[in-house]
């Protein structure tokens, strides 16, 4: 299947602004290696919509921002094997602030 026909998740989806209440998402490791589109970097998963699992893009990181946090999560479990093809995991993520208060993504990978 080509990545230029799958979905994003999108983070405006993800509303939650309390960090003891999370968006938390389900998904499905297709694919452990990063891919760059126009606007992000990415990794293939599927995510569960309701009773079924979705081929979706996750991004890590977008161009344009400096929080890299949610890559960096990634390639050190990846590094160390705890992400493989197949591995389900669940992203918890909410909008914080940043040092210098402005809205920012956080997010936990939970295995």
């Amino acid at each position: 299947m080509s990545t230029e026909s799958i979905s994003f998740i999108k983070w405006g989806e993800c509303h939650s602004k309390n960090p003891d209440k999370p968006d938390v998402l389900e998904c499905k490791v297709v694919k452990t290696e990063t891919m760059d589109s126009e606007l992000t970097t990415n990794v293939h998963v599927q995510q569960r919509i309701h009773d079924s699992w979705e081929d979706r893009l996750l991004p890590l990181k977008s161009h344009e921002s400096h929080n890299s946090s949610l890559l960096k999560s990634w390639n050190e479990l990846v590094k160390h094997k705890k992400i493989v093809a197949d591995t389900k995991f669940q992203l918890k993520t909410y909008l914080g602030l940043s040092k210098n208060n402005r809205p920012i993504r956080r997010s936990e990978i939970i295995l």
